[in-house]
């Protein structure tokens, strides 16, 4: 950091001299673009160093005891991308997906074997991961470009239908696209009120074309968490030592913060709550 702070301070000091007024707007330019760039990974870098410090603080530690990581269980989508080539939409999906909303996302990236049809190779994947939803892309001629299955939690993309256009990018944007469209119908979120939400009504490529947003917004999640936990998908999650002595699921405790906590959450109140016999109610 101080020697990239170097280098810009030399950058504006040195201007004048080795350059016309033109090129020293531009150098200008340049070191102050330098320096916001050098101070914003600083910042991110801070960012990341200031939560582990709050969580370790001894005041915050006698508050909560630490912090937990509780890992996913379950899966929540399995994407199978069965094209002669598969490409990246799969996995820019499981990225971003399982970053946001903490669950595990599984990809396969097999064939479909000689006459099988892509409907049951998804409902296959479905059983054998006990998922709450399966997307699978294939090449299937002329089918339609997104078929939705609620109710068996299944959705068929035809990445034929995406195909064509100019740009060499443009299929593999589209099914990234389609892949999180599906996700929200066959999850029962449906078409979006905003317009900064993929979840959006088109009818060509044109206009998925026109779609600035390839994701669908976060805030849509808390519909599908709650039918994903139908089939057994939680999510992970990073929580105080003492939510999880309230719950009633947390290890023993390993140190004088978690003791405290244990021995206060656990201990029997001090003024419990009397209930006296009335004989009018016979109870």
């Amino acid at each position: 950091m101080k020697a990239t702070l170097s280098i810009i301070a030399a950058l504006l000091i040195t201007a004048p001299i080795l350059a016309n007024n033109a090129q020293e707007d531009q150098i200008k330019k340049m070191a102050e673009a330098a320096a916001l760039k050098a101070a914003e990974g600083q910042q991110k870098t801070d960012k990341k160093q200031t939560r582990a410090e709050l969580e370790n603080r001894p005041a915050v530690l006698k508050k909560t005891g630490g912090f937990l990581d509780v890992a996913a269980v379950g899966v929540s989508v399995v994407v199978v991308d069965t094209r002669e080539k598969p490409g990246i939409a799969a996995d820019r999906f499981a990225e971003v997906f399982g970053d946001l909303s903490k669950t595990n996302i599984k990809i396969d990236k097999s064939k479909l074997s000689e006459n099988e049809k892509p409907y049951a190779k998804a409902l296959a994947a479905l059983k054998a991961n006990n998922a709450a939803y399966v997307i699978l892309i294939a090449e299937s001629g002329d089918c339609p470009g997104l078929c939705v299955m609620p109710e068996e939690r299944i959705a068929v993309i035809n990445a034929k239908r995406y195909l064509g256009g100019k740009d060499p990018l443009a299929p593999e944007t589209r099914l990234i696209k389609e892949v999180w469209r599906a996700l929200g119908f066959v999850g029962g979120i449906g078409y979006a009120p905003y317009k900064n939400d993929v979840l959006q009504p088109v009818y060509n490529l044109k206009e998925l074309d026109a779609l600035v947003y390839q994701v669908m917004q976060p805030m849509n999640f808390q519909k599908m968490y709650a039918q994903m936990a139908k089939f057994g998908v939680k999510r992970a999650r990073h929580i105080p030592y003492k939510l999880a002595v309230m719950e009633g699921w947390a290890p023993q405790p390993t140190n004088e913060y978690q003791k405290a906590i244990w021995n206060e959450v656990r201990a029997a109140p001090k003024n419990p709550m009397k209930i006296q016999f009335d004989p009018k109610k016979g109870r």
